[in-house]
């Protein structure tokens, strides 16, 4: 029930989630505050792996956190803006706990020059390095689940 209000002043308040291949996921515009459990709730839950992808809208810049075992894994080179990512060049610190998606991506590049685009490419290295089946044919059809956060 959205108490009259259009579609359009809800869609921000909007989320998709699933489930591919053993992971799920939850995509969203917004996340309210409170709306996830901390790193002790998702080891309850016998979770040890996480993936957030954050976008900023309009812009190139994602932010990638991966934990694995209730730790995060990280160069500390902060955020990866796509837009500056060269062809044939490492993304992550040669060496460093994401060097892993250094070779992806350099596979990827080799076993895929149809991809030209560098968003295809990290993403492929992404579901490839870390087993992610990103649910695109269901986005496509229209058919993932959809529902709106709790109200107050």
């Amino acid at each position: 029930m959205d108490s009259g209000r259009a579609y359009r002043d809800r869609q921000w308040e909007s989320c998709c989630f699933g489930q591919a291949g053993q992971w799920t996921f939850l995509l969203h515009h917004d996340t309210p505050p409170g709306s996830f459990a901390d790193k002790e709730a998702y080891a309850a839950l016998g979770i040890k792996e996480s993936v957030w992808l954050t976008a900023t809208s309009a812009k190139a810049i994602y932010t990638f956190d991966y934990m694995r075992d209730g730790r995060r894994v990280d160069d500390d080179w902060g955020l990866l803006e796509l837009i500056w990512y060269e062809r044939g060049r490492a993304p992550y610190l040669r060496g460093g706990e994401l060097d892993f998606l250094n070779r992806a991506v350099r596979r990827a590049e080799l076993d895929h020059p149809e991809l030209t685009d560098t968003f295809e490419l990290y993403f492929h290295a992404l579901e490839e390095s870390l087993g992610l089946r990103l649910p695109r044919r269901d986005f496509a059809e229209g058919e993932v689940r959809a529902t709106y956060w709790a109200g107050e």
